[in-house]
């Protein structure tokens, strides 16, 4: 799980600047005077954003797969579906931590978790 969650986070944080690349690219060849080249660069800029994406998603849906929600992309949110004294609850593990050592009430979200 910790190998897709920093997937999910190095791609999220990548796809901006593939996107801006992207744009640029599109922007270049269509100007007055653009080459076949400057063309070609702007497909490749978006069969990259396109291709980071897609890895993105399937990162995201293999979490799902496993009955993980993904809360924040960048920071390496998740939380897994778990039960405390009867209470459905969720615990809560983010990028960095050793290991699942908080938890929240269902709909608290990250302002609410506590220690385990």
């Amino acid at each position: 799980m910790r190998r897709i969650v920093e997937q999910i986070a190095k791609l999220s944080a990548l796809l901006p600047e593939l996107e801006d690349q992207a744009h640029i690219a599109e922007y270049e060849s269509r100007r007055d005077g653009s080459t076949p080249e400057h063309k070609e660069k702007s497909k490749q800029a978006r069969d990259a954003a396109s291709a980071a994406e897609l890895e993105r998603l399937k990162a995201i849906a293999a979490l799902n797969g496993l009955g993980i929600s993904l809360k924040g992309a960048l920071e390496g949110l998740v939380d897994f579906p778990s039960y405390r004294d009867g209470e459905a609850i969720e615990l809560c593990w983010k990028l960095g931590e050793d290991r699942v050592g908080h938890w929240h009430r269902v709909g608290e979200g990250y302002a609410g978790r506590k220690k385990i």
